[in-house]
């Protein structure tokens, strides 16, 4: 029997004070995404799949799922997300991945994939500098790590570029905009898992030669 592939699936959700005008459509997406998450799980019993989710603003890392089996994660409400106040990205990002990392570890039978998503730039952060959390993120990249920057209202693409993230989407921020980003990042992250896990199961290659061919996947634009 296969050892099984854990997919370390983590979403850091900005809850900044403007974000209200679209929490209603980001709890929506996030319980759609975990859904989708839960599916693959269950097609796929050689996969585990952990999830991670935290919501973030200047008042609180609101640890919603703290790597938990995505079988345990109940769905999100209005009372674990209430935006207010500012955006300390960077130490969200930072402390997130760290936190992550330090249980995932080395592991060459696991995988990880980082959503961002917010609607503003870094204006709070204390612990974590640019130069520090870019320097992390090419570090986990090096490792096989996938990270995607999602955002609305700001340069995405300057930002994505500025922290070392190869995948950015600018969306809408409106109803009908916010439920066509969580489906594209839906679509793009089954597609990308199903490459990698597919690389992931062929047992007739090196770890090294596995690890080449995880890194030119994740170059790979699945936003199409």
């Amino acid at each position: 029997m296969n050892t099984p592939i854990t997919v370390y699936n983590v979403i850091i959700l900005d809850k900044s004070g403007s974000m209200s005008s679209i929490a209603r459509q980001a709890i929506d997406g996030v319980n759609e995404t975990i859904g989708s998450i839960k599916s693959a799980q269950e097609k796929n019993p050689d996969q585990k799949h952990i999830v991670t989710l935290v919501a973030f603003c200047g008042c609180e890392m609101k640890t919603i799922y703290d790597n938990v089996p995505v079988a345990e994660a109940s769905p999100l409400t209005d009372k674990d997300y209430r935006p207010c106040c500012m955006t300390p990205l960077y130490d969200a990002v930072g402390s997130t991945i760290t936190r992550v990392h330090a249980l995932k570890g080395n592991d060459d039978n696991s995988l990880a994939l980082v959503t961002v998503i917010t609607d503003g730039y870094e204006n709070a952060s204390r612990e974590f500098s640019l130069t520090a959390l870019k320097s992390l993120i090419d570090s986990y990249k090096d490792q096989g790590w996938q990270f995607t920057y999602i955002g609305a209202d700001h340069d995405v693409e300057q930002v994505a570029f500025s922290l070392h993230i190869d995948h950015s989407l600018q969306f809408d921020k409106s109803e009908e905009g916010t439920q066509r980003m969580f489906a594209k990042h839906r679509m793009a992250s089954n597609s990308w898992m199903e490459s990698v896990c597919d690389v992931m199961a062929d047992k007739c290659v090196s770890s090294e030669e596995r690890k080449r061919r995880i890194k030119r996947i994740n170059k790979k634009n699945f936003f199409g």
